[in-house]
């Protein structure tokens, strides 16, 4: 995200505001030294939900140095007698955001206003759940209040509820899905384009270790490696045109197989990148690589051969590639022919012959 906000206030809410804004990649400016500090404290909860590209720290400062450098985009006044929003590039200048504490983790935000569409895109841009005044209690419950509540206001707790309605597919759960679609989303690099020749390898997706992948061991546990090639493989599902439209068509690629060879460690927040090689590809199928690698030190840490099969969700089984996303894995193909074959791929597991 590039846009530059301001947060007007002091309270808790305002420095759940700041938070959010600036975990989701924003400039944000603030009035007070002391939200400065608050948010601090608060983004090790923040890394925990997701960060979006570019995320970091030293984008929070007092407004009035922000705005010396930046046009400001919107500015959330909180502490006042109405949650106002303004963004100076709109025809109308207000409306109202309510949103529920914890702020920087609970998605839910009721809008009103002349606006309300265009605000509604922007919270979900970031994302939260926007929904319109008089939204039914108990939908915005399962999206705030209600869950606070159960977790006794606990962050970690309501970040652990939250994942754990993931697969439900209904309200926080719907809105944890979506953040995550949004922040990588947020990261992806342009879609291949006819004409361009693909980088070879490509270099797609990067991220530091989130907290939820370590384990009781104190590094990223096993079956963290395969999530994280999984979202390497979204970013080349992006690249070549496989995305939400696409996905909506009932068209999308499923794994069938897949062979992880776990080389070195990795501990919570440290930076990890991957580079992904095509090695194969025909009317349905896909033979891929990834190589995950130190953000940092650039050492090698796994590799992730996966063979993908292109599937008609609507009639539940494998069908030919689409035209554009197959022109583009055979321009990704081409560029990585040349390419090295990396020594883990095909390789079988088993126990060497017993000596005699």
């Amino acid at each position: 995200m590039s846009s530059t906000v301001v947060v007007i206030g002091t309270s808790a809410r305002a420095v759940g505001w700041a938070t959010r804004f600036l975990a989701a990649g924003m400039h944000v400016g603030v009035d007070d030294e002391t939200v400065i500090a608050a948010v601090t404290e608060r983004w090790p909860q923040a890394q925990r939900l997701g960060l979006f590209p570019s995320a970091s720290l030293d984008r929070l400062s007092l407004w009035e140095h922000l705005c010396e450098q930046r046009e400001i985009d919107l500015a959330q006044v909180v502490d006042g007698e109405l949650p106002i929003v303004v963004w100076p590039n709109l025809t109308a200048t207000e409306a109202t955001a309510r949103a529920c504490e914890p702020i920087h983790l609970l998605p839910v935000v009721e809008i009103d206003g002349e606006q309300a569409a265009e605000l509604s895109a922007f919270y979900t841009s970031i994302g939260m759940a926007p929904r319109p005044e008089g939204t039914d209690a108990a939908e915005l419950a399962r999206l705030g209040a209600g869950i606070a509540d159960l977790c006794g206001g606990d962050p970690d707790a309501i970040i652990a509820v939250m994942r754990a309605l993931r697969p439900s597919g209904i309200g926080a759960g719907a809105a944890m899905a979506a953040h995550e679609t949004a922040r990588f989303a947020a990261g992806a690099t342009k879609s291949w384009e006819w004409g361009v020749v693909p980088a070879a390898p490509l270099a797609l997706y990067a991220t530091p270790v989130e907290p939820d992948w370590v384990d009781y061991n104190g590094h990223m546990t096993e079956a963290a490696y395969l999530t994280a090639a999984g979202w390497a493989s979204d970013a080349l599902f992006r690249y070549i045109g496989d995305d939400e439209t696409y996905r909506a068509a009932g068209h999308s690629f499923y794994t069938v197989e897949t062979h992880v060879h776990y080389l070195l460690e990795v501990d919570v927040h440290e930076p990890i990148r991957f580079t992904t090689q095509i090695l194969g590809v025909d009317a349905k199928r896909v033979h891929l690589i990834h190589e995950m690698y130190h953000g940092i030190s650039g050492a090698r840490l796994c590799t992730a051969e996966q063979m993908l099969v292109h599937v008609d969700m609507n009639a539940g089984r494998s069908a030919p590639i689409q035209p554009a996303v197959k022109a583009a894995l055979d321009a990704i193909a081409a560029a990585h022919a040349p390419l090295s074959i990396p020594p883990q791929v095909g390789s079988v597991m088993q126990l060497p012959a017993p000596r005699p």
